[in-house]
């Protein structure tokens, strides 16, 4: 598959596209971005020492829910993971709830983030690698609250961190920083790779970025991306 730049609005229709008139399941796409994520994450930690402790930022959106479902993976491969819900539980989405209550059965539990925990504090400094799944590509304003201390967070550790989709606080078509961003060691983006990857600071803040095919049909991303 020929590896192409999308933009924001060219992603939106894609996963619109798929999921409304392809009828494939939206959480087959998401469980199939979790897995990609989860992959990068366990090829980075073994080679690394120590308990395999591993941190995860989540919003409530479907970027959260990739987040979500890859910690349950995580968990199932014999990792030790810590999933923190930064901003209103009220809004997480459909699937993200789905992903959720699969954690849950799994034995997981997605906590509130507390920026001033010490108990959070002490985890996130054991851990040997971050994951950020905060936002996706669709932000467009800058980050504050609780997600700009989760982006503060992740930039002050000596760990790995590892953005999905794209790194929270970067715009996805222009690579600009909205306020802050996430400087991320690796990026591990879905079906195309996206402008904000290639230019401005967001090609500096990505990091290493891997194209992950999640199972969007290579005809329906040559009609919607020309």
């Amino acid at each position: 598959m020929v590896e192409r730049l999308a933009t924001t609005a060219q992603m939106k229709e894609l996963d619109r596209t798929a999921i409304e008139d392809w009828k494939i399941p939206s959480l087959d796409l998401m469980e199939r971005a979790a897995e990609a994520v989860a992959k990068r994450v366990l090829k980075i930690v073994a080679q690394l020492k120590g308990d395999r402790r591993i941190t995860i930022f989540c919003g409530p959106g479907n970027n959260g829910g990739d987040g979500i479902a890859a910690a349950r993976l995580l968990m199932q491969s014999g990792c030790k993971v810590c999933i923190y819900l930064v901003g209103d539980r009220e809004k997480m989405t459909p699937d993200a709830r789905f992903m959720e209550q699969k954690l849950i059965t799994a034995g997981g539990e997605l906590e509130d983030y507390g920026p001033d925990s010490s108990t959070q504090q002490k985890w996130i400094e054991s851990s040997v690698c971050m994951v950020d799944a905060l936002f996706g590509v669709g932000l467009k304003r800058p980050i504050t609250g609780d997600f700009l201390a989760a982006v503060r967070q992740m930039n002050r550790v000596s760990c790995p961190v590892i953005s999905c989709d794209i790194p929270s606080g970067i715009d996805g078509d222009t690579g600009e920083i909205l306020g802050e961003a996430v400087r991320a060691d690796h990026t591990v983006t879905f079906t195309c790779s996206k402008y904000g990857l290639e230019q401005g600071e967001g090609k500096r803040y990505a990091g290493t970025v891997e194209v992950a095919q999640i199972g969007i049909p290579e005809e329906l991303i040559r009609q919607v991306l020309g």
